[in-house]
């Protein structure tokens, strides 16, 4: 198996469409990760809710995503990270464990610097910053400029002062930096892959031994047994074409009403009309094959 799946890859590989995976997301504690592409990273480490830095590196693989930025990627379709934790420690290389910045420590971005060794860190998975930026602060640089060519600059300093000097030299500072990601980045690890399967699925146990089967579904599965190398799309023919059989050879209680051309109409137990999009019976076919 995989040590990742994109979510473009569940459909065919798996019949878990994007609306599953949407599912699986809004009503299910099933987590998500996302692809990073090469970037610069300081990894590190929280005490009390403040980040020390260990070392720096190159990474491209999988970092976690919590649950609310998961929700935030799957409805707004993006999101802006400045840091995570990466979960593939062996796709690092590079790794400086020295301070890579003249910022003074501590800072807004860094409480402290380790400098650990590589191979003494334990974490397998680990937390990091995308790699800051160092440079001035472009409004104090603005302010800067007016201290200069200003007449009044005992106020000007006066005002100032609960931030910084304008009579020195701007400082540089860190800013953190975002990356943005996409809908199409978000990926499955293989242990959280099984349990969407199962969450949509169940396991073959208990489809084996469900008794509560729609009448659809029982006559889907009688065909896959007599054809189990047919696509969804030869499924959904053989249907459409078994509606001009008299007695209809697959549909033998004849629950189907009507075969459209992206639309199947059934009727239930309850001689209910019921109606199933292209797309999910598609999904539903390659279900009950597994």
């Amino acid at each position: 198996m995989k040590k990742y799946y994109k979510l473009t890859e569940l459909d065919k590989a798996f019949g878990i469409s994007v609306d599953d995976a949407h599912y699986l997301n809004s009503e299910t504690d099933v987590s998500f990760c996302l692809y990073c592409k090469t970037s610069d990273i300081i990894l590190g480490g929280y005490k009390e809710s403040k980040f020390f830095g260990f070392g720096k590196a190159t990474y491209s693989g999988l970092i976690k995503l919590t649950k609310p930025q998961q929700t935030t990627i799957f409805e707004s379709k993006k999101l802006s990270l400045v840091k995570s934790t990466i979960l593939q420690k062996d796709k690092l290389t590079g790794y400086d464990s020295e301070y890579p910045f003249t910022v003074e420590l501590p800072n807004k971005v860094f409480e402290g610097w380790l400098s650990a060794p590589f191979e003494k860190i334990p974490l397998v998975t680990i937390p990091f910053y995308f790699q800051p930026e160092q440079r001035q602060s472009m409004l104090k640089q603005f302010c800067k400029g007016i201290f200069d060519i200003s007449d009044n600059k005992e106020k000007l300093i006066e005002k100032a002062s609960a931030v910084f000097d304008p009579s020195q030299p701007v400082p540089d500072e860190l800013f953190p930096t975002s990356k943005i990601f996409t809908f199409d980045d978000i990926c499955i690890e293989p242990d959280e892959l099984e349990r969407a399967k199962h969450y949509l699925f169940g396991n073959k146990e208990e489809s084996a031994s469900n008794t509560k089967l729609r009448p659809i579904d029982t006559m889907l599965i009688n065909m896959l047994i007599e054809f189990p190398n047919d696509r969804p799309s030869k499924i959904w023919e053989r249907l459409k074409d078994d509606l001009s059989n008299e007695p209809r050879k697959f549909d033998t209680d004849e629950i189907v009403d009507e075969v459209g051309k992206d639309t199947l109409y059934w009727f239930d137990d309850s001689a209910e009309i019921q109606q199933i999009k292209r797309k999910s019976f598609y999904n539903l076919v390659s279900r009950l094959k597994k």
